[in-house]
């Protein structure tokens, strides 16, 4: 399948806001870029080498909460997040995002009652994918890389989280060959449960499963 071309090119430095608003695949050129952003309609955002997203604390460095935006991030470093539900990214509609060669670090859920879920990356409803990406330092009192909760359905195959996972409420995610340096921790609700399915090395720092509100959890090689 061919890549598609570039829509329009943005140096570092330069403003984000007109080139997201024409769509397409906008593509982001060595350097930090200044976020965080609010993306209300779809668009592919595709990193050179050395391309850096920073959210400079500011919120979720990449957030969606309008239905139906599908967005595409592709060869962009993540960092200095710093929203209430999703440092790194941020997923609350009926949306899709999907990071491909990503790395998400450095990113932090600062909710004010002390608390936060998904530092890296927090989902509650549509659909959020990762394939081959990279989270590493990210912080979060509930799932410091990863928080799938509500209704969201999440993906992960490889690449490589170097903190916590966790799942909650009715929402469904799949870890496909993916090394997990952290725990997976998963909790139901008095009427919905989380259903996990792991695919490939068991998360490094076990599987915590409540014993009064289960998650639905499938273990395969």
């Amino acid at each position: 399948m061919e890549t598609p071309a570039c829509t329009v090119r943005v140096e570092a430095g330069q403003p984000l806001a007109d080139a997201l608003a024409a769509g397409g695949v906008v593509c982001l050129g060595p350097g930090v870029h200044v976020g965080p952003l609010m993306l209300t309609h779809s668009v592919t955002l595709r990193g050179e080498p050395g391309a850096v997203l920073d959210g400079r604390g500011g919120g979720a460095v990449v957030s969606v909460a309008d239905d139906d935006v599908v967005v595409r991030i592709e060869s962009l470093t993540l960092r200095g997040g710093a929203g209430d539900s999703g440092g790194g990214v941020s997923l609350t509609a009926y949306s899709e995002i999907t990071l491909v060669d990503c790395v998400i670090a450095n990113n932090r859920s600062k909710s004010p009652g002390g608390g936060g879920g998904g530092g890296g990356a927090y989902a509650s409803r549509g659909s959020l994918r990762l394939q081959g990406v990279t989270l590493y330092d990210n912080r979060a009192a509930i799932g410091s890389d990863l928080l799938v909760t509500g209704v969201a359905e999440a993906t992960v195959s490889g690449g490589h989280l170097g903190g916590d996972i966790a799942a909650r409420e009715g929402a469904v995610l799949a870890l496909e060959r993916v090394v997990v340096d952290g725990a997976l921790d998963a909790r139901g609700t008095s009427t919905r449960a989380p259903t996990v399915k792991v695919v490939g090395p068991t998360p490094a720092g076990g599987v915590h499963n409540d014993p009064t509100l289960p998650a639905r959890i499938e273990l395969s090689p």
